[in-house]
């Protein structure tokens, strides 16, 4: 798969905005209190980022969603505090609570009845970045306990952390990123109703070389490899390799060919492998916009007989700020991967998301909108599993402000979830909460 769903140590991010956030909360009155020192990711979403392109002072590109049930994204972006409790490490703590209307994500049939609840837990996250220099390193840990007043049996922790590593050496740049992720909760890729816990193990590595001021050899290797509990599901695993010949149209724009080659395959499939060309076009105006962008067409092959048309893969990170006050971001991913629930049977994810941010005196006010289909490329029964076609839209917001002279930051967020699929898969969810944040 051409994607890197990696755990980055950015202990001090400095984008205006990141599609992904934390939501975690404090176990009180009517549920069960267990601390853990650790920042959790939301109803069940683990802090997973793309691995970006190295040291090529553009975004980095989207990776795949991850299904989780999730609060809203764009909450979670650096509250501005930028504490540090010594030269390099980053410490804070967070206390939330959480109403979720559907904590399962299911149709509210007989059987698979929707069940809400309110969430509550604690966590914080610690983090190390060296000082910028040739060679930089640093590492993470995040993670949180999540408890369910009305369904304590659904509690838990969630967890993620990882390294990385990155040279930056007169004409050749690197980047190294190995992460690993627990999750629990209800994942729409695993089917509705299904309550589950996912370790997932990611590596990359992006590298660039300057042939000459104009032309510029870029190459990735990425692996991922998931597993889940809670259910007859299969392992995943992906692994993408690629190269590119990029040339500096201007001192803004740079574009070029190149050939991507992945691999994808499940404990029940045959695997699935895909080789094309592809297209690259990265663009940077200083600190106003920045953009990556690689669209491919992949010819696909399955071993033991079977194939599928070519298809297209596309990964689009556009990040726009107009002024200190207000910017945009939009994303676009669509690839190919295993489906854990139907042996046999590979699906299409495509997701875009727009998101919006704009500051409001003290307080920063996120939106955002996000669609996703999920289409089965080749035959394989859905029985007992995700419906093969899915529709999925999500509309978000948050508002934030800094608090106690600047120390914590405050939120409030909502988030509203729908999908269509077929009637065991079908469901709509409202989730609700608020957060405290300090950062030491």
């Amino acid at each position: 798969m051409g994607r890197v769903e990696a755990i980055l140590p950015v202990p001090k991010p400095r984008s205006w905005a990141v599609p992904g956030r934390v939501v975690s909360a404090i176990a009180t009155g009517c549920c069960r209190l267990m601390v853990a020192g650790v920042l959790g990711q939301g109803a069940a979403q683990a802090a997973v980022v793309t691995v970006p392109a190295a040291a090529s002072g553009i975004a980095g590109l989207p990776s795949a969603p991850s299904g989780f049930a999730s609060a809203a994204p764009g909450l979670w972006n650096d509250p501005g505090l930028g504490a540090e409790i010594l030269e390099g490490f980053n410490l804070a703590t967070t206390v939330s609570g959480t109403y979720n209307s559907n904590i399962t994500q299911s149709p509210g049939q007989a059987g698979a009845p929707a069940l809400d609840d309110f969430i509550v837990g604690l966590g914080g996250s610690l983090g190390y970045q060296s000082k910028a220099r040739e060679w930089t390193f640093g590492g993470t840990y995040q993670g949180s306990y999540d408890a369910y007043c009305n369904h304590p049996d659904f509690s838990g922790f969630n967890q993620s952390g990882g390294i990385s590593g990155n040279y930056e050496g007169g004409k050749f740049n690197a980047a190294l990123s190995l992460g690993i992720s627990r999750e629990n909760g209800s994942n729409r890729y695993y089917g509705a109703s299904n309550f589950i816990e996912q370790t997932r193990f990611n590596a990359g590595l992006t590298s660039r070389y300057r042939l000459s001021p104009k032309t510029t050899l870029t190459g990735e290797v990425a692996q991922s490899f998931a597993t889940a509990s809670g259910g007859n599901y299969d392992n995943t695993n992906t692994f993408s390799l690629g190269t590119a010949a990029l040339w500096r149209y201007s001192p803004l724009t740079e574009f070029g060919p190149g050939i991507r080659y992945t691999a994808d395959s499940g404990a029940g499939h045959n695997p699935r492998t895909t080789i094309g060309p592809t297209v690259t076009v990265n663009y940077k105006l200083s600190s106003r916009v920045a953009m990556n962008s690689r669209l491919g067409l992949d010819i696909a092959n399955h071993a033991g007989g079977g194939s599928s048309d070519p298809s297209l893969s596309a990964v689009i990170g556009l990040n726009y700020r107009a002024s200190q006050l207000w910017g945009m971001n939009f994303s676009l991913f669509r690839d190919a991967q295993a489906d854990p629930t139907v042996a046999g049977r590979y699906s299409e994810i495509t997701a875009l998301r727009l998101g919006y941010q704009r500051k409001i005196r003290r307080a920063t006010l996120n939106l955002g909108v996000g669609y996703e289909t999920n289409r089965s490329l080749n035959a394989g029964s859905s029985a007992g599993g995700a419906s093969s076609d899915q529709d999925y839209l999500s509309l978000d917001g948050s508002l934030g402000m800094a608090v106690f002279s600047n120390t914590t930051m405050a939120s409030i967020f909502l988030r509203y979830n729908d999908q269509r699929a077929g009637a065991a898969d079908s469901f709509d969810s409202m989730i609700v909460g608020i957060n405290l944040s300090r950062s030491f």
